[in-house]
C-alpha cells in the first residue's frame, strides 16, 4: 500500500487496479538535508607544568573544542500550529464541535452555510505542512463531488507564502506533478554547532615513601544546539530551530577526582607481628562530579509539531490551562503544559512561538555523584619463589545513592528513575612464581 506510494494510485475506468487510499497522514521520511556538509572540530589547548620538588608537580591546562557542521535532525515538513489553531477557532466561532484542530473535516467558505467564518479540511491541507494540499485527501474530495472545498483550500494557500501551490490531482486520471505526498520529514540537516570550555588542574606525586597520588579538579562548559541524530531529538519548534541552544547534555561543570596507592613493604623482625603487619597496599579512589542537564518535556505535542519527545512545558500560569506543578527547575518555580485554550477564548489566534513552552532546553540538572572506592591487598611470600596475593575491593564503600536517571516529565521532573549500584566488594586471589 506505502511501497512507492501505491496508496495514490486511482484508476476509475478500471477499478480493480486501484490501490488508493485517502490518507489523513501521509508517510513520514529521513532525507539528507539540501548543501549538506560533513561536521567537523576546531580544537585549541595549552598547558603549563611545573616541577615542585620533592617528587610533586602540578599541571595546568586550558582545552577549547568547537563543533562545526554538526548533524541534527529538523522536520523540514512541519506543521504549522498557528494556522491549524486558527482554522480550529473560526470552525468553533461557526459552531462546529471538533474535538481538535486536527479533527477538522469539510470546508466552509466565506459566509458559507456553517457560518460566517472560513474554514478547511485540516487533513486536506497536511494540517497546513507547507508542502500544501494533501493529494489522496484531494482526490476523495473530488471523487464525493466536493471540487469546491480543494479549490478553497488551493486558494487559502495562494495568500500564505512558502507554501507548495503546486498541487492539484484531479481525477479520473490523476495528476501529481507538483504534489508531496508526504508528512513529517526529520531531515539530517548540517547546521548545528557546539563549544566546550574546560580548565584542568591536576597535581602529582611520584611514588616515594610509600605513596604515590594523584589529585585533579576540571571545570567545563559544554554548549551546543542539538544532542544526536535521532528523530526524537528534533527542536521544541523546527520553525526556530537555534532556539534550542543551551547547555549540552554533556555539560558537567566540576568533577574532582583522587586516586592513590600507599604501601607497606616488608618488615624487619620473623615475627607472626611484623608478617602480618607486612606487604599490605591501599588503592583509594575517590569522584565528585556535578549533575549533568536533561531536557525537560511535557510529553504532548502541545505546539502541534507532533513531537511529543521535544515539547517543553510554560514557566507561566495561564488560567485556562490544566494543573500547575511547583519545581526547582523553572526561574518562577511553577511549570505548566501549553494549552490554547486562552487564545480561543480571547479569539486571538496565537503565533508560531507562543505555541512553544517557554522553558528553555536542558533546563533541568540531575543530583551530584560521589563515588569511593578502595583496594586492600596482602602479598604473602610462599617459599623463595612463590607469592600469594590476596585482593579486595570495595566499591561505593560509604552506600551512597547516587541518581543514574530522572524523570524527564514537568509533572515530577528531577524525580530519580535508576541508580547506579549500590555497596560492593569484590575479592580475588593472585598466585605468582
Amino acid at each position: 500500500m506505502f511501497l512507492s506510494q501505491n496508496y495514490l494510485n486511482l484508476n476509475l475506468a478500471n477499478p480493480g487496479s486501484s490501490t488508493f487510499l485517502p490518507l489523513g497522514f501521509q508517510p513520514f521520511g529521513y532525507p539528507q538535508a539540501k548543501n549538506f556538509v560533513y561536521a567537523y572540530a576546531q580544537q585549541v589547548n595549552f598547558g603549563v607544568e611545573r616541577d615542585l620538588g620533592s617528587g610533586y608537580s602540578i599541571n595546568l591546562a586550558y582545552n577549547f573544542n568547537g563543533g562545526r557542521h554538526l548533524n541534527r535532525p529538523i522536520n523540514a515538513n512541519t506543521v504549522r500550529g498557528d494556522l491549524l489553531t486558527a482554522n480550529f477557532a473560526a470552525a468553533l466561532a461557526d459552531g462546529q464541535s471538533f474535538a481538535s484542530p486536527f479533527t477538522v473535516s469539510g470546508c466552509n467558505p466565506p459566509g458559507g452555510p456553517n457560518g460566517p467564518l472560513p474554514y478547511v479540511d485540516a487533513a486536506l491541507m497536511n494540517f497546513f505542512r507547507p508542502s500544501g494540499l494533501n493529494p489522496s485527501v484531494a482526490v476523495g474530495h473530488y471523487l464525493i463531488g466536493d471540487a469546491a472545498c480543494v479549490a478553497q483550500a488551493s486558494a487559502l494557500l495562494g495568500t500564505r507564502p512558502g507554501f507548495n501551490t503546486h498541487c492539484n490531482p484531479v481525477p479520473p486520471v490523476p495528476d501529481y506533478t507538483g504534489c508531496v505526498p508526504f508528512g513529517d520529514m526529520d531531515a539530517n540537516f548540517s547546521n548545528g554547532s557546539s563549544i566546550y570550555h574546560g580548565f584542568s588542574a591536576n597535581l602529582r606525586k611520584r611514588f616515594s615513601s610509600r605513596y604515590e597520588f594523584l589529585a585533579s579538579y576540571t571545570w567545563s562548559h559544554a554548549i551546543d544546539d542539538s544532542t544526536d541524530l535521532q528523530s526524537t531529538l528534533t527542536p521544541q519548534d523546527s520553525y526556530f530551530p537555534g532556539l534550542d541552544r543551551s547547555n549540552s547534555t554533556f555539560d558537567q561543570r566540576h568533577r574532582f577526582v583522587f586516586s592513590g596507592v600507599y604501601q607497606i613493604g616488608r618488615l624487619s623482625g620473623d615475627g607472626f607481628g611484623s608478617k602480618f603487619l607486612g606487604n599490605w597496599t591501599f588503592a583509594p579512589l575517590i569522584e565528585f562530579a556535578s549533575g549533568r542537564p536533561f531536557n525537560i518535556i511535557t510529553g504532548n505535542g502541545n505546539n502541534f509539531q507532533l513531537s511529543s519527545l521535544t515539547g517543553r512545558p510554560n514557566t507561566t500560569v495561564d488560567p485556562a490551562c490544566g494543573k500547575v506543578y511547583a519545581s526547582k527547575y523553572s526561574p518562577t518555580g511553577k511549570l505548566q503544559e501549553p494549552c490554547i485554550n486562552g487564545f480561543l477564548l480571547a479569539g486571538t489566534p496565537p503565533t508560531l512561538l507562543q505555541l512553544d513552552g517557554t522553558l528553555g532546553r536542558n533546563a533541568g540538572t540531575t543530583p551530584w555523584t560521589v563515588f569511593d572506592d578502595l583496594r586492600v591487598a596482602k602479598q604473602i611470600p610462599i617459599g623463595e619463589r612463590l607469592n600469594l596475593q590476596l585482593i579486595a575491593d570495595v566499591f561505593n564503600i560509604g552506600n551512597r545513592n547516587n541518581v543514574a536517571a530522572v524523570s524527564p516529565l514537568f509533572t515530577n521532573a528531577g524525580q530519580p528513575t535508576a541508580a547506579y549500584d549500590p555497596r560492593q566488594f569484590q575479592f580475588g586471589m593472585k598466585l605468582s612464581w
